[in-house]
């Protein structure tokens, strides 16, 4: 098979594992790193190359399972922004077949890790760590929870990217979770149940014609987008008191601009005009506010890791 032939085979694959959506999953596992190296003063490299290697093998296990349980609704999906799935069924590309199989290979190579990290690395609790991963992950997406469809799937995204993830990536690099400042796993909870809002809010034609009880979905458009914008103000209040032994300096980086970003979309009226029918404001909306959330978790991460406890 020539190149071309092999690039026109992978290249499916590749568009289903989305790659940029790896944030959603690396970044709060550098944050859990970060969280360490801030209160002991070391990182170990082959602990993050562990971390990011967990971290792909749990998007690709995650979004090939998503795209499988969620082709109908895709199918029907014509206008989406950060979400919509891959399209690599709706288009086409693969098959709904290979894309379950592709998603139990990662599964299995995520169990491989797992028992590698336990037993040739002194990590035994990263076991525990993957098997709630896998759980939520399918009583996110399958039967008999689906909880992205009966409704509360934002719940679930708030446990494993704001609670989980976190708590992985310090042990991984701590060997233990002793000093974790749980505290901070208020703000992150609440950062990632937003996100998991805000990804909604341009599917809510196809999402309320499927059925798929998302919380745009449950309680409507407008409400929604005043849910995250509140679910934030406490996330980045949170952060002040969650004893993140930052400075004052540090802590006003991370939220100011965060905050004022939230400011900036209230006074230009995108809450109030941005459905999903108006698709031109909905992106507006969903871009400027997921820009606070990067905001506010990438500068986090920086100040831990450049700044040191006050």
């Amino acid at each position: 098979m020539n190149k071309s032939g092999l690039r026109a085979r992978f290249l499916p694959w590749i568009q289903a594992a989305r790659p940029i959506a790896h944030p959603m999953i690396f970044v709060p596992l550098l944050i859990g790193q970060a969280l360490s190296f801030n209160s002991k003063g070391t990182l170990s490299l082959t602990f993050f190359l562990y971390a990011l290697l967990f971290g792909v093998l749990f998007q690709v296990y995650l979004l090939y399972l998503n795209d499988y349980a969620d082709e109908a609704v895709d199918r029907t999906n014509h206008r989406y922004f950060l979400s919509g799935g891959s399209r690599v069924l709706p288009d086409g590309k693969l098959e709904r077949k290979d894309l379950l199989l592709g998603a139990q290979v990662a599964l299995v190579c995520l169990i491989g890790l797992a028992v590698w990290l336990a037993t040739q690395l002194d990590r035994p609790w990263h076991l525990l760590g993957t098997a709630v991963a896998i759980a939520l992950c399918w009583g996110y997406n399958s039967r008999p929870l689906r909880l992205s469809y009966r409704g509360h799937g934002e719940i679930l995204q708030g446990l494993g990217c704001g609670v989980l993830l976190p708590l992985i990536g310090f042990y991984l690099q701590r060997g233990s979770l002793q000093g974790f400042p749980w505290l901070a796993l208020l703000p992150l909870y609440l950062v990632f149940h937003a996100g998991n809002i805000v990804t909604a809010l341009p599917d809510y034609p196809s999402d309320k014609a499927g059925d798929k009880k998302t919380l745009p979905v449950r309680r409507g458009e407008m409400s929604a987008r005043k849910t995250v914008l509140a679910l934030l103000a406490l996330a980045y209040v949170g952060a002040v008191g969650a004893n993140l032994h930052l400075s004052t300096a540090a802590l006003a980086i991370m939220i100011l601009p965060a905050a004022l970003i939230l400011a900036g979309v209230i006074q230009s009226g995108a809450l109030r005009k941005a459905n999903a029918s108006e698709f031109r404001d909905c992106k507006r909306f969903v871009t400027w506010v997921s820009a606070s959330q990067a905001w506010f978790l990438c500068a986090w991460i920086g100040t831990l890791l450049l700044g040191r406890p006050a």
